[in-house]
């Protein structure tokens, strides 16, 4: 109780809410980046900027999580850190079947490019369940982490940050996996839901938080430290992709957009995430006062809604920079070749 209500998390909390102190900080970003990498190809951009922002010591990649459910995406996520020079990263999948979630169908998430770049690229992981259980993997990367020291990006559904916090005191921890959370974490970026009214004209919410509607329930209603949304609105407007024409065949970030829409451009929301969780929002973003994002479920479906007020640590972003030049940055980022081996 002490660690949850004392003047050292307080302080965290705040300090989590200065970006700008962060960003100039000489220590990188320590990133936890959790990924469905099926349906859309902007994930893979989002990787591949995580990776840009390592080589340049902006950013340290301590884990990759996958959310969603297809045995080709570990090979894809392993094919795509081998091709930046990193292919010890953990990789962790869900398990959300196994943990006791009956409303968990198992539903299959589609790729149009995972398995061809898991066939084609150097990995060492034949699929996505020989992976271990990304909860699990989350606790024991969290636990060997200096306090307040994490942050965790999240552009796929919510399925591994609710298993994270339903985890049990086990041999990795003492301490539940909420507990865990809020001592370990600095901030939580999800690219997910819309601001401020997060109903599309057919009444439904955005994509990564209705999949898997409970979770975000979950997460949302009881994650114990700051959250900043890059919602569906920051990223519809950016559209990046048509540059990896010029990247060399080797790359697998160039084969999985060849795959997905024959290299022409893509809606950037996940690479938004990411640049801000490592940069903050420099002349990228404003950030909304704070608030909370209410999730409404109904079936298996459901939408946020933003509630401001001043006693919750929820923000969203705000466009700052025109869209097409907040284009070429991420671009530059995606196009960057890996750096040389050391």
């Amino acid at each position: 109780m002490i660690r949850r209500r004392g003047i050292g998390w307080l302080v965290a909390g705040l300090l989590s809410f200065m970006p700008n102190l962060s960003a100039a900080a000489d220590a990188p970003a320590h990133v936890i980046f959790d990924t469905d990498m099926a349906g859309d190809v902007d994930d893979v951009g989002a990787l591949a900027i995580l990776h840009a922002l390592a080589d340049q010591g902006e950013a340290e990649i301590l884990a990759v999580g996958i959310s969603s459910r297809n045995e080709h995406v570990g090979p894809c996520v392993d094919a795509i850190n081998t091709w930046y020079g990193r292919p010890d990263i953990p990789i962790g999948y869900q398990r959300g079947l196994q943990v006791g979630y009956p409303e968990d169908t198992g539903e299959r998430t589609d790729s149009k490019y995972a398995e061809a770049v898991g066939k084609s690229f150097p990995h060492r992981l034949a699929k996505s369940s020989d992976a271990p259980d990304a909860a699990l993997l989350y606790r024991k990367v969290l636990a060997a982490q200096p306090d307040a020291s994490v942050v965790i990006v999240s552009v796929g559904f919510l399925s591994n940050l609710r298993s994270l916090l339903d985890t049990p005191p086990d041999a990795i921890s003492s301490e539940s996996g909420e507990a865990l959370v809020r001592r370990k974490v600095r901030l939580w970026v999800c690219m997910g839901g819309k601001f401020p009214d997060g109903r599309f004209r057919d009444g439904d919410g955005e994509y990564n938080l209705r999949v898997d509607t409970l979770a975000s329930l979950r997460v949302l209603s009881d994650w114990p430290t700051p959250v900043v949304f890059s919602g569906f609105e920051i990223g519809t407007r950016i559209h990046t992709g048509r540059r990896l024409r010029a990247a060399p065949e080797a790359s697998p970030v160039r084969a999985a957009y060849l795959h997905f829409n024959g290299l022409e451009n893509r809606e950037s929301w996940d690479q938004t995430a990411v640049l801000y969780a490592v940069r903050g929002p420099a002349a990228y973003w404003t950030e909304s006062e704070t608030g909370l994002a209410l999730m409404h479920v109904f079936g298996r479906s459901g939408y946020n809604e933003w509630l401001p007020t001043p006693r919750k640590s929820h923000r969203y972003l705000i466009e700052k920079m025109p869209p097409a030049e907040m284009a070429r940055v991420i671009e530059d980022l995606m196009t960057r070749p890996p750096r040389p081996p050391r």
